[in-house]
């Protein structure tokens, strides 16, 4: 079975002198090896994420678990952390997630050979203009919507990507006429670097609460970004939006040996594609994009949504007793 596809990096790099930066000084101080093996584990909850890490109640659970370390503790230190300017404190308060200007700057650096990266509006510490003049890759600015705000490319390379741009909007115009009579109704265009977290509540699954993080932290995990995506669209086309038909639709894919669902349909990519979810409403994204007609994909079945309603309960029952524990 392939690999998933990521968003985040393999390895990151850490500079031998790294925990003499001034903005750990105090947090090692005063936590010794316990504050450094917890900073070095965000550090690669960060890059695997790409460039900032969620931060709410699962997230201290979890790394306070696999640290080892008591969930206070671990509170307390990214606070010194925050207190000093090794995350963002702005950044932090709006949108509760951990980021810097340097884990930006070394993500985008590190992504190299990609085509494009993308990053959130709201997280944005670096100036993009600057960054995209030092990578061949061009650097996407989204909003919360996952609309893109602003595509950032290196001068060098623009000229080349006009040209293209031109040619390919000539081609594209002589068989307009015909690609319009073959969209249907049902089709819906999923960008290929899509945040489940922001699909999720896009698309009318509900709100994200730290139970549901958790849910789809774990689904990341396990199948990858674009998995979960693509799970999730074929539950917009069953008219089923919930996590339970999501999970069954995952296992059935991975039960049957599926290595990549998207290929098992109409695979097209369109400049002028939808920067949305449904029936290609949006303006134009530059990005490469899948055009998906129904999924054949048998649904799940009702023993399978059960399981999964069973394990929720289940987490739910240890969240509430590890509360209660804390509260004694």
């Amino acid at each position: 079975m392939a690999r998933p596809l990521k968003e985040g990096l393999d390895y990151f790099p850490l500079d031998i002198d790294f925990d003499q930066d001034d903005k750990l000084i105090v947090p090692i101080a005063k936590y010794g090896m316990q504050g450094l093996g917890v900073i070095l584990k965000i550090m690669m909850n960060i890059y695997r994420n790409g460039y900032f890490y969620p931060w709410e109640e699962r997230e201290h659970y979890a790394l306070s678990s696999k640290v080892n370390a008591d969930i206070n503790t671990v509170r307390e230190i990214v606070n010194e952390c925050i207190n000093w300017g090794f995350f963002n404190e702005n950044v932090y308060k709006n949108y509760k997630v951990l980021t810097s200007r340097g884990f930006q700057k070394r993500y985008i650096e590190a992504a190299k050979r990609r085509k494009e990266v993308t990053l959130f509006e709201g997280h944005l510490l670096i100036d993009p203009l600057e960054e995209s003049k030092k990578v061949s890759h061009s650097i996407v600015i989204v909003s919360a919507e996952s609309t893109p705000v602003n595509v950032y490319i290196n001068p060098d390379k623009q000229g080349k990507v006009s040209a293209e741009s031109t040619q390919s909007k000539v081609k594209e115009s002589k068989g307009e006429k015909s690609k319009e009579n073959e969209i249907k109704p049902t089709e819906i265009v999923v960008p290929l670097s899509v945040n489940p977290f922001r699909m999720f509540e896009a698309e009318g699954f509900g709100t994200i609460s730290s139970v549901i993080s958790d849910q789809l932290n774990d689904f990341i995990n396990d199948y990858g970004e674009r998995w979960l995506c693509e799970a999730m669209r074929t539950s917009i086309i069953a008219g089923k939006r919930n996590l339970s038909y999501v999970r069954a639709i995952l296992k059935r894919w991975k039960s049957d040996g599926i290595d990549e669902p998207w290929t098992k349909e109409k695979d097209t990519r369109s400049n002028t594609s939808s920067n949305g979810y449904r029936n290609g409403r949006g303006g134009q994204s530059g990005k490469p994009q899948i055009e998906i007609t129904k999924n054949p994909v048998a649904p799940p079945t009702q023993e399978e949504i059960e399981l999964h309603e069973k394990s929720m309960a289940e987490l739910l029952e240890k969240r509430k007793r590890a509360e209660e524990e804390k509260n004694r």
